[in-house]
């Protein structure tokens, strides 16, 4: 055995001395080689353990052959299997009772039919097992086992019903709970829908968080068991927060949901509130039973044996008082452990110290390549791309090694793209924003300044001739009728146009300036350097000549013309944008003057502009606050003195009470486009009103309602006033519309529009006859009702010649063509009684009412036939009538 120990030693010291080696392994084969060491370290301490303990057994087994004391060990040992027999017993009943147990709880947690089956077959089984322990055991008191099993059963089937009871407590309590839930959601769901989104009531959603809540609580109360207080105390919130939720919004619940949804939710809730009590109460009396059913099974456990005692005192060699007492052939002799224990304790020496050799060789061979990846990573990241790390050290980090370098290798490759890629990137970058200083400072049509490059380059222009006290003039360019061209040749040919027109404002502008455009069809030339006012109207003056000659596009000749506004720094403002507005306000005076002029800038268009300005911000709010005021004019018919329609005129009243007529206003209002606005309000207004009329006490009443150009031009002019008219029940026969030449002489679509209206039973006038170029041909072709002479000629009439004749032939050529007649204006008695005497036609004028509001328009119908009459006398006493009067009253009698 020493042999072979030193033989083993000599192994591993060999095995030590190869460890030098050890740095370009693995981790692997190191643990390998240490757990081999261990290993043959145990075993040598094995061999020699068996070998000490083989000799012992030798001289032991020497001594075992005396047999002074054999039949004692005999009796000894069957008194030994008589109790193992009765324990045996005991074992068995035992186990019979642990499978009681069990099947007990089994039966509790899954309450199935199989469970139920084996409980019962189990229980029998331990009846059988405890008939035949008592019939074996030969026990005292038996009847006290049997009283105690008796218990026993009887906890089980306790036991076994409160789970029952508490299973069926928790069904109903989540039953009632889903029904609760189910029927909110339901509420909830039965709600409208916005783009998705459930728009409820908020008391709906409060019951829907409280329920949540709820069962958070339920189902903590399901993992950790009602008997905590814990867990009783949430359900309790819960329980509580949801029936103050229900109290809070009864009233709402009620009136929303239905008094009979109200009443289930809190019947419901009473129905969880005494459930969770009964739980609570269950689950109470089931610890109790579970307990007392523990305390039960520990009892009987420790009545019973359940072990094979064997007294050490009967199967014990004979005590001896001292080994000299003893026989000489049964004395123990020694046993030399000593060079045995230097063996082990050489071995695990030398296991120790190479363990602790490989430990660091193993930490030495890991942390230095680890450290040279951290230096190499930290170059890396500085921006070196050689080959930074050496192998040397284990052989899985000199792997990583190896992926470092080649990592490094592509991520020079990769940076070196990446420096490529971010110069080409700056180069375009370069080039786009170089792009984009052209676009920010040029027209991207023309290629002339923009408004932004304009400003700019103005400002530096004001500047240089407040230094040498130059003029700088500043033209605003607009291009006549642009529009008619662009709508009869097309858009893309009246781009080019532009396009012609902005070379030739760059060759004028060349010598002495600069031109830009500032959007559509406008333009602006730049003077400077002007020694005087009229250098700069010269020049001027020059852009205007400058478009007497064609311009060539696509081989065609074009002829435009060019209206122009000027302004003079420093004579009229000192900054680029005013000086700029007031170009502009000198270009809209030399429109109104007509195409192809020059207008200097005034103070006054300025003022006028301002006006204009303030007109049109009172009116938006006029608008919004509802200002305006609807007046009606009645027309009566000059033979009969009855009244067979009102005009409705809009009134713009003042916040001192005083009223503004359409003539201060209305311009301004088409101009600014809200005019729209004003002639829907009209209209609704003129025919809600003649509705209460017609409805009312006036049930033939008439209303003549003027419509502006924009409004009846709408494509959906017609349809609308068809909707007005069925909104108030209105038949179309007491609407009339009184529309301008203008608007009547607008093409096919216009007399369309015309007989639509006439279809349905509205009536057309055609109001301000005799202003303009009337023409004669309208009344042909427009399917008219009425026309309405212009005051212009009925004001002279009375003194006139002249005037007299054209009334009374555009008075008979109307009445051959079936259409009804209006003279407006009428202020004086002669025009009163010239007018007279024209059959079939309606007189309109101060001179027999004024406007009123609708208040007062009834109560003017009353009295205006006696007005009338009135009239009627005072006119038959004028003096002699005047030549013209009386010719014309002798012709058409």
């Amino acid at each position: 055995m020493l042999k072979h120990g030193r033989n083993l030693l000599r192994r591993q010291y060999a095995r030590l001395k190869r460890l030098d080696t050890l740095g370009s392994v693995g981790i692997t084969p190191r643990l390998a080689v240490a757990f081999m060491a261990v290993a043959a370290l145990a075993a040598a301490a094995n061999l020699i353990i068996e070998n000490g303990v083989s000799i012992i057994e030798q001289q032991r087994h020497l001594e075992s052959e005396r047999s002074a004391n054999d039949s004692r060990a005999i009796n000894t040992l069957r008194e030994s299997m008589g109790r193992a027999q009765q324990v045996a017993s005991s074992n068995q009943f035992l186990m019979a009772l642990d499978r009681f147990d069990r099947a007990i709880l089994g039966h509790t947690a899954a309450d199935s039919r199989v469970s139920a089956a084996r409980y019962a077959g189990v229980r029998r089984d331990l009846e059988r097992e405890l008939s035949q322990y008592l019939a074996e055991a030969r026990l005292s008191s038996p009847q006290q086992l049997s009283q105690l099993i008796d218990v026993h059963l009887r906890s089980a089937d306790a036991f076994v019903l409160l789970v029952q009871a508490r299973r069926g407590l928790l069904i109903e309590y989540w039953t009632v709970f889903a029904s609760m839930d189910a029927r909110v959601e339901a509420s909830i769901g039965g709600e409208w829908k916005i783009l998705g989104r459930v728009v409820a009531r908020e008391s709906l959603l409060q019951l829907r968080a409280q329920l949540a809540a709820l069962r958070v609580a339920f189902a903590a109360r399901d993992t950790s068991g009602v008997g905590k207080a814990d867990n009783i105390d949430s359900l309790v919130k819960a329980e509580q927060a949801l029936a103050d939720t229900l109290a809070a919004n009864e009233m709402t619940l009620r009136r929303s949901q239905g008094p009979k949804w109200y009443q289930r939710m809190h019947e419901d809730l009473a129905s969880l509130v005494g459930t969770r009590a009964s739980l609570v109460q269950t689950e109470l009396r089931r610890v109790v039973v579970a307990k007392g059913f523990a305390r039960e099974t520990q009892k009987l456990t420790a009545l019973l044996p359940r072990t094979l005692a064997i007294s050490t005192e009967s199967v014990s060699e004979p005590n001896y008082s001292s080994t000299a007492q003893a026989p000489a052939a049964v004395q123990t002799p020694a046993v030399p452990v000593g060079p045995s224990r230097s063996l082990v304790a050489w071995l695990s020496a030398a296991v120790l110290v190479l363990l602790l050799y490989i430990c660091f060789v193993t930490i030495f061979s890991i942390v230095r390549p680890v450290r040279r990846l951290v230096t190499a990573t930290a170059r890396l990241a500085k921006g070196e791309n050689a080959r930074v790390v050496t192998s040397g050290g284990i052989r899985e980090l000199d792997t990583l090694a190896v992926a470092f370098n080649s990592m490094a290798e592509q991520l020079a490759a990769a940076r070196a793209s990446t420096r490529n890629v971010h110069q080409r990137l700056e180069d375009k970058v370069a080039e786009r924003t170089r792009q984009l200083q052209i676009l920010a400072e040029q027209d991207p049509l023309t290629g002339l300044a923009n408004r932004r490059h304009l400003f700019a380059a103005l400002d530096e222009t004001l500047e240089r001739g407040r230094l040498s006290g130059d003029r700088v003039g500043v033209f605003f360019l607009d291009v006549d009728n642009f529009k008619t061209l662009n709508d009869s040749l097309g858009h893309a040919y009246g781009d080019r146009v532009l396009v012609a027109i902005a070379q030739r404002l760059e060759v004028i502008a060349r010598s002495c300036g600069f031109a830009a455009r500032l959007g559509g069809d406008e333009f602006t030339v730049v003077h400077q350097g002007a020694a005087s006012t009229e250098e700069i109207l010269a020049y001027g003056a020059a852009i205007i000549r400058a478009f007497d000659i064609p311009v060539q596009v696509d081989f065609r000749e074009v002829i435009v013309s060019v209206s122009v506004g000027a302004s003079i720094f420093p004579d009229h403002e000192q900054d680029a944008e005013s000086l700029l507005r007031a170009a502009d306000a000198a270009l809209f005076r030399a429109k109104a003057l007509g195409r192809s002029q020059l207008a200097t800038f005034t103070p006054e268009l300025l003022t006028t502009a301002s006006a204009k300005f303030a007109i049109e911000q009172r009116l938006r709010r006029a608008i919004q606050k509802g200002e305006f005021e609807l007046f009606y004019q009645p027309l009566m018919n000059a033979q009969t003195l009855e009244v067979q329609v009102v005009e409705a005129l809009i009134r713009w009243r003042m916040p001192n009470g005083s009223f503004l007529s359409p003539g201060e206003f209305l311009a301004v209002a088409e101009e600014s486009g809200l005019i729209m606005e004003i002639s829907d309000w009209v209209l609704r207004t003129a025919i809600e009103t003649a509705a209460q009329w017609h409805q009312g006490a006036w049930r033939d009443a008439r209303v003549a309602i003027n419509v502006s150009p924009r409004q009846f031009l709408n494509y959906g002019f017609v349809e609308m006033l068809e909707k007005l008219l069925d909104e108030y029940q209105l038949p179309a026969q007491c609407v009339e519309l009184e529309l301008t030449e203008s608007v009547l002489q607008t093409g096919a679509a216009t007399i369309k529009s015309l007989e639509q209206l006439r279809s349905i039973g509205v009536a057309i006038a055609l109001d301000d006859f005799g202003t303009g170029y009337s023409s004669l041909a309208s009344l042909q072709q427009l399917p008219l009702t009425r026309v309405k002479l212009d005051r212009s000629l009925i004001a002279s009439m009375d003194g006139s010649m002249r005037s007299a004749s054209i009334a009374r032939a555009t008075i008979g050529l109307c009445r051959d063509l079936g259409l009804e007649v209006t003279a407006e204006g009428v202020e004086r008695l002669e025009q009163f009684a010239a007018l007279r005497s024209y059959r079939n036609i309606s007189l309109q004028g101060y001179l027999l009412a004024r406007p009123v509001c609708r208040e007062e328009l009834l109560p003017l119908l009353e009295r205006l036939p006696q007005h009338c009459q009135d009239l009627v006398r005072l006119s038959r006493d004028l003096t002699p009538l005047a030549p013209a009067i009386r010719l014309a009253t002798k012709r058409v009698s």
